[in-house]
């Protein structure tokens, strides 16, 4: 008896990995990154339905897909928009660049746990990581995160 996996929900991966992409890189090149990986995904869905993580599979087509914007695109391209201030106006007003500060796994794990609600556990397996990997990028990001805008959490 043939044992075949059900074919991914490419609808929900692609969701999944715009969020994880906005993430990581920011508006412009996140959207252009999961737009990319979902048309590898759409083309290769037959060999995504074999995979024991295809999320965390794509994640890396992502990853390898990204880096030819990395290397046209500038650090400032990370922030917001000037006109995205009127909508952030109830954020800390650093908290973009501090966002940005962090290197890009920390960064990762930040927002989608904290801002996407994701689990530990949903992160993990995204980015095909074990949870106390992703706990660990978690907190020393938010350490810094702390650090950067002088957030005293003992006193």
């Amino acid at each position: 008896m043939l044992h075949t996996r059900p074919t991914p929900d490419l609808e929900e991966l692609g969701e999944r990995l715009r969020a994880a992409f906005l993430a990581q890189y920011g508006l412009q090149m996140g959207n252009e990154v999961a737009a990319e990986t979902m048309a590898w995904a759409w083309e290769h869905r037959d060999e995504l339905s074999e995979m024991e993580n295809p999320a965390g599979y794509l994640f890396r087509v992502g990853q390898s897909r990204s880096r030819r914007y990395i290397r046209w695109q500038q650090e400032h391209l990370r922030l917001p928009p000037e006109n995205a201030e009127s909508a952030m106006s109830w954020t800390e007003p650093q908290l973009p660049n501090a966002l940005a500060a962090l290197g890009d796994e920390e960064r990762t794990a930040v927002i989608l746990v904290h801002c996407f609600q994701w689990t530990y556990a949903e992160v993990g397996e995204l980015l095909d990581l074990p949870v106390t990997t992703v706990r660990n990028r978690l907190h020393r990001g938010l350490s810094r995160l702390r650090v950067y805008l002088g957030v005293d959490i003992d006193g």
